[in-house]
Order: structure tokens, then sequence, then C-alpha cells
């Protein structure tokens, strides 16, 4: 299995949704859906602050990283079939030194509580900062 990494660019959209409506949890929510908007997708890739897996030949997951205006992980998503293989690891770690590199000081997300998404951004070191106006879990990260 070769993985590899590469910044998100416009020319993957189209696997951006595919990935992003394969997961089984942390299913899109109504509010969401303005962010998958192609327009809104399209600037906030253009921040500059993505990724996306590749397996084979095969685009698994994405991270993206936003400005808006604060830093925020603006999704992070892994095809079910290749969780746990540490490529949620590493986009995550390319998020967090693209905000670093800009001196961020703290970065933000939202994720459904008690799913293990929370937990997996626990173990790397975000921490629960209450929850927002639609239940979903704010984590924080200095």
């Amino acid at each position: 299995m070769h993985i590899t990494y590469e910044k998100l660019a416009d020319r993957h959209l189209k696997e951006m949704y595919e990935i992003r409506f394969s997961v089984t949890e942390n299913r899109l929510h109504a509010h969401q859906i303005r962010y998958l908007q192609r327009e809104q997708a399209l600037d906030d890739i253009r921040q500059g602050g993505g990724w996306i897996a590749n397996v084979d030949d095969e685009y698994v997951g994405y991270g993206l990283g936003i400005y808006a205006p604060d830093p925020l992980i603006g999704g992070l998503f892994i095809k079910p079939a290749f969780q746990r293989l540490g490529i949620g690891s590493q986009l995550l770690e390319n998020i967090t030194d693209w905000f670093r590199q800009q001196q961020a000081r703290s970065m933000m997300l939202t994720t459904d509580t008690g799913s293990p998404a929370e937990r997996f951004y626990e173990k790397h070191g975000w921490r629960a900062a209450g929850t927002d106006e639609y239940g979903q879990r704010i984590m924080r990260k200095p």
C-alpha cells in the first residue's frame, strides 16, 4: 500500500464530494450544506490549507484548514475502508503545521458529540470547549 499526500486543488472537488459522502459517521447536517456548494468549496480550497490522500491511485481522504475568519478545521474525512491507517493523523498534522507556519495561536473545529472523531481529536491534543448552537462539540487546540 502506497500512501501519498497532495495539496488540495480545484481539480480535486469531485473526489472531495465522493469522500465526504462516503463517511458513515459525522454525517452532513443541514446547516453544513452551504459549505459544500461549489463556489464556497473552491474558495475554501484556494486558501491553501488542504491536503488529499491517495492510496494506490485512489483518493481516500482529505483535510481542509481554513480561516473563517479564525483558524478552523473545515473538514477531515476518510473513506471507511481506509480508516485506522494513520491517514487522518497525517492530514491533521499537515493542516496544523500549515496553521502554525502562519503564526496561528489556536485552532478550532466542530464534530459530533460522543463520536469516534471526537475521541480521535482528543488523542491528538484537542480539547472540548462546549457545544455550538447545533449541538456539535466545539474543540480547540492551543
